[in-house]
């Protein structure tokens, strides 16, 4: 069993040694969520209710015109005409048809630059942090954030994608089984960034063997994590880009190198 400080303080050393190129190449991951992908909340659109609690709300219902429902509102003695809800149900279904649809487009749009662009960068990412790990020296260039995008480029997108959608799945099934999933195959950027002609089920299959026995531990190494990303919250986010998220990616590549022995 690996020990979680030693693997933090090679971490911390790899780090030290190159820190311009390993922050630039932390950066390069976070943004192609591999790293801090969970500091930040979702945005979300919540409705909130306009009246106060001392406004006086009426409600008639009308459908004596012409077999026409008419809905009145009034607040506060102010005539709120809704109208004729024959009138407003098409208007109603061609915007909710409109938005469904640019929502479609936004996420199909969202998928491909996940998998086409931002997967080759993470898997390029940490093939940067295990030449670091050995070579200080190591710059960030097309040979290591950019190599996904050559001759192995399709087998990478298809590896990449293929977890991240039966992770989905699994997700989707129970969230438990997702995280759990997540963590058997913790190492298959690191393992495709090595072998990149590698097909994503035999990848899987191998992080799944080499973090037997490892899951918890690694989930332990994870939170051991939190403190510093709070002092990242507190400084805007600069800390975590100067420092936490650099440390994390390489202590994560020494639990690869490790694990792979």
């Amino acid at each position: 069993m690996w020990d979680r400080k030693e693997l933090k303080a090679k971490g911390k050393a790899a780090y030290n040694a190159n820190k311009v190129a390993c922050i630039i190449a932390a950066l390069i991951l976070m943004i192609a969520g591999g790293i801090g992908s969970g500091s930040t909340a979702s945005p979300s659109v919540t409705v909130r209710n306009q009246l106060n609690s001392n406004d006086q709300v009426v409600e008639s219902y009308d459908d004596s015109r012409d077999g026409n429902d008419v809905v009145t509102v009034e607040v506060n003695g102010q005539n709120l005409n809704i109208g004729e809800t024959e009138h407003n149900i098409v208007p109603m279904i061609a915007v909710s048809s409109v938005v469904f649809f640019l929502i479609l487009i936004a996420s199909t749009v969202g998928l491909m630059v996940l998998a086409l662009v931002l997967n080759p960068l993470h898997v390029g990412a940490r093939k940067f942090f295990i030449q670091n790990a050995s070579d200080p020296g190591t710059k960030v260039d097309g040979m290591n954030v950019g190599f996904a995008f050559g001759k192995n480029y399709r087998d990478i997108v298809f590896s990449m994608f293929g977890t991240q959608l039966i992770n989905i799945l699994w997700t989707l099934l129970l969230i438990v089984p997702g995280i759990y999933k997540a963590y058997c195959w913790r190492l298959v950027p690191f393992i495709i960034a090595d072998e990149p002609d590698i097909p994503g089920k035999e990848a899987r299959a191998r992080s799944a063997s080499m973090m037997n026995g490892s899951k918890w531990a690694s989930f332990v190494l994870d939170l051991s994590f939190i403190g510093w990303k709070l002092v990242g919250a507190l400084t805007f986010g600069i800390v975590n880009i100067v420092f936490t998220n650099p440390y994390e990616a390489a202590t994560d590549t020494e639990l690869y190198l490790t694990l792979k022995g």
